[in-house]
């Protein structure tokens, strides 16, 4: 430990070093400054300034004038841009699209802006920001510009958007790969399975920017994700002074939902204030049949359940600009949850041969949750007009998960009339985490390009405790056959560097190589002979990186990336305990999971920046995933395996179009083609499967401040898992929004899922077992939000910050 702290101290130094010599290498940068005034010669303090891209008219700066009515646009590229000036009480500025040249620093002529006689004057810009933008890189879906958007949990969220989707587990598959993971504000979820769902439903949309799917992260990021990173991105203020938002929602199903949430933001020349606090009640009521057999045993079950979450959201830091040049900064959030998990089942279990049935389960399940879930981040940022960017992150993040499960079960004859035997469980099962994490980034213009390099530590405990109790003439004795509790130590040592560079105005190099040594110990300790109780892990991994863009014409682009990417098992999967979710169901860990490693190549070509398509080939190994194995006396466990190979082909097209000046619409299709090898329980398995997918959004822009939307999806039958088939999952949206307020408000309206499609079917069908799953979800809802922003709009908002402990966190459950 010793050791590695000084090794980190050292490269740190280093760096530090490194930045404050006197670097040569210079940035061909320019810069814009100008002045505001009114009618009568006066400045205009505090006047929004905001730099957009001529091309595609994305946001390119934000800045505000000083009191003398003063602004300047440090650190920019030369390109084609166009200004817009406004300030409550006068008309928006506008200018016409100019070229910046490079190294230059241009003098704007002088801005004088006109009184208006309306309290707010807003100037829309058609197209400014699509719902939907092709980036080189990446995918973005402008939430705010979405209806059907408006009042869902992120989670929902996500289900909705193109080219995701989501299993009942928390499995997540973009762009018809899948392993990809969720990261916010660029910070990997530290959260996987239950309480990625949890958390991603604490997450109100209202307080969502954008989405962006990155299919090829580079050597900065975690190398986890082997499908990429879905990026979702906060909101963001962009002005000057102090401000707030307030938004509700209530939505009607089967069960009522219902948040609210309150956000605030002060800033002045030297610090930035922001906190915020939400309120989440998500009630998910399901129904759910299970049809399995293994060997010739059935069990037909039929169960209803509801997830009753009331969630209290937190968020709060400073920012203290130290200098023109660096910043720093703390933040810290925090996350409660209490929750209620009723199940009932019924089961009728019996011979397959004659289908007879031998006996029914009648079993409740009662599961109490409390959630606490805090984070703590102090960031270090310099960066000077030369390019030299160091970045430093030190954090701590604490979980605990307490919950405790009654579950009395029945068997009764095969009518269900008469009770045969009765017995009732009760499970006690703490989880704390602690991680604990360091990180620095470091970049510099090295000869014609920037190179980047980064050093992270990061240690995580897990404790596991699961005390398994049944019911004995009354009372509840602990059963130590069932009972164990599971230590979970893992450190991780990684570094990397990567370098960009352009040749020309039409081919752009970014490579980069992360290494990663990785040590884990997982210690399993019972009152019995379990063989294998500690599982020790020491291993050394290279995940290279690699992206060529091509500019073949003003039409024409084209791009090659290539990377090799990991999935650590999750904490609670490597748990061997047993889970009961009834008497015929189990839920086990496996301590001999094993990470799976991704290689994948994507060749893309974009038209006219509009038209995107892409191939891509990739190979997993060790892939993990759930399975149904087969227990003892009818009994089936839920438990997780590695696969031996999965090779998949895929093809993207994607299309954002502007139909007229009032239709705008989004299109894409993935078809993908996959194989899954494995060798599980003396089974061989290659299943092969050849699938689709399909999303269309439309937006329509209305007189009188009125927009509609009609969103939908098409999932065509598909592999999941080991040799899991999924049947077809569709749904269509439908939704209305009205500017209220002088435009500082807004209330919409919206039907999901309208013919209540999105349901899940899927079955297993394997020497091992069967399985035949159909789930349905409360989905079709009616949904209602309202939107208001108070105080001064012109205030600048707090700091996105990436801290050092993205991927250790999410691997929590």
């Amino acid at each position: 430990m010793k050791r590695i702290l000084c090794q980190l101290t050292a490269f740190t130094l280093l760096f530090i070093f490194i930045f404050l010599s006197n670097v040569t290498a210079q940035q061909n940068l320019s810069s814009i400054k100008g002045k505001v005034i009114d009618n009568d010669n006066q400045p205009i303090a505090y006047t929004n300034v905001a730099l957009y891209t001529a091309a595609d008219s994305s946001l390119t700066k934000v800045g505000y004038t000083l009191a003398d009515g003063s602004f300047v646009l440090p650190d920019l590229e030369a390109g084609k841009y166009w200004l817009n000036i406004s300030f409550v009480g006068f008309k928006s500025y506008l200018s016409d699209p100019f070229d910046l040249p490079e190294n230059k620093e241009v003098s704007w002529p002088e801005v004088k802006m006109e009184a208006t006689d309306s309290e707010l004057d807003m100037v829309v810009v058609q197209g400014q920001v699509p719902m939907l933008e092709i980036k080189k890189d990446r995918v973005v879906f402008n939430v705010e510009q979405s209806i059907n958007s408006a009042g869902i949990s992120s989670l929902d969220l996500l289900r909705k958007s193109p080219n995701v989707f989501i299993d009942n587990s928390g499995n997540i598959r973009m762009m018809g790969r899948s392993g990809a993971f969720v990261a916010v504000n660029g910070k990997i979820v530290p959260l996987t399975g239950g309480d990625l769902d949890s958390y991603l439903r604490s997450l109100q949309s209202d307080q969502i920017e954008a989405i962006e799917l990155i299919p090829d992260p580079g050597a900065k990021y975690d190398a986890v994700g082997t499908a990429g990173i879905i990026n979702i991105r906060l909101k963001k203020s962009t002005e000057i002074g102090a401000n707030g938002t307030f938004n509700s929602g209530y939505s009607i199903g089967n069960k009522s939902r219902y948040n609210a949430s309150l956000s605030g933001n002060y800033r002045n020349k030297s610090l930035n204030l922001y906190g915020s606090y939400g309120f989440n009640r998500y009630q998910d009521p399901y129904k759910e049949e299970v049809t399995i057999q293994q060997g010739d045993q059935f069990v037909n079950l039929a169960a209803t359940g509801n997830i009753d979450r009331k969630i209290h959201s937190l968020r709060g830091g400073i920012d203290l600009n130290l200098s023109p040049n660096s910043i720093i900064g703390f933040l810290a959030t925090g996350n409660f949850t209490e929750g209620l998990w009723n199940v009932s089942d019924r089961a009728k279990f019996g011979n397959v041969s004659d289908g007879i049935v031998d006996g029914q389960l009648w079993a409740e399940s009662n599961t109490i949750i409390d959630r606490t879930d805090l984070s703590f981040n102090l960031n270090y940022r310099y960066a000077n007009k030369k390019g030299t960017v160091l970045n430093i992150d030190a954090d701590y993040a604490f979980f605990e998960n307490l919950r405790n499960n009654t579950q009395p079960n029945e068997i009764r004859d095969p009518s269900g009339s008469t009770l045969i035997s009765e017995t009732t469980y009760f499970s006690n099962l703490p989880t704390t985490i602690d991680i604990k994490s360091f990180k620095v980034d470091f970049e510099r213009p090295l000869g014609e390009g920037k190179l980047g390099a980064g050093l992270k530590y990061s240690a995580v405990g897990s404790d596991n405790t699961f005390d398994f109790f049944k019911e004995e003439e009354g009372e509840f004795v602990l059963d130590p056959t069932r009972s164990n509790t599971f230590f979970y130590d893992e450190k991780i040592s990684a570094g990397y560097l990567s370098y960009s560079i352009s040749f020309g105005e039409k081919v752009n190099l970014l490579t980069g190589l992360r290494a990663e040594h990785t040590r884990s110990v997982g210690d399993l300790q019972d009152q019995q002979n379990t063989e294998n109780q500690v599982v020790n892990r020491d291993y050394l991994d290279f995940f290279p990186s690699l992206n060529l863009e091509y500019a073949a014409s003003e039409n024409h682009n084209w791009s090659i990336g290539a990377n090799r990417r990991i999935n650590r098992p999750a904490y609670q999967r490597l748990n061997p305990f047993q889970l009961l979710l009834n008497q015929l169901f189990y839920s086990q860990g496996n301590p001999f999971l094993l990470p799976e490693y991704a290689t994948a190549a994507t060749l893309t070509h974009t038209f006219k920046n509009t038209l995107t398509s892409s191939f891509t080939f990739s190979h997993v190994k060790n892939l993990m995933t759930e399975l149904y194995l087969p227990g003892e006396d009818n009994v089936s466990i839920y438990s997780f395996v590695n696969l031996d190979d999965q090779y998949q082909y895929t093809l993207n097209f994607s299309a954002p179009l502007t139909l007229t000046d009032w239709w705008e619409t989004y299109s894409t299709l993935t078809a993908f083609y996959i194989e899954n090898k494995a060798e599980l329980s003396g089974v061989s398995f290659d299943e092969k499967a050849t699938a689709a997918t399909f999303s269309l959004q439309n937006t329509f822009t209305l007189p009188k401040s009125l927009s509609l939307e009609l969103t939908g999806f098409y999932n065509s039958p598909t592999l999941w898992g080991v040799n899991q088939r999924l049947g077809t999952i569709w749904s269509v949206d439908v939704g209305a929004r009205k500017s209220i307020l002088k435009n500082l408000g807004s209330v919409s309206v919206a039907v999901s899922d309208i013919f209540r499609t999105n349901v899940w079917p899927s079955t297993s069908d394997s020497p091992i077992i069967y399985v035949n799953e159909f789930r349905v979800q409360d989905t079709r809802r009616l949904l209602f939000t309202f939107t208001y922003n108070f105080g001064n709009r012109e205030i600048k908002g707090s700091r996105r910050r990436v801290t050092s402990m993205e991927e250790e966190k999410r691997r929590r459950n």
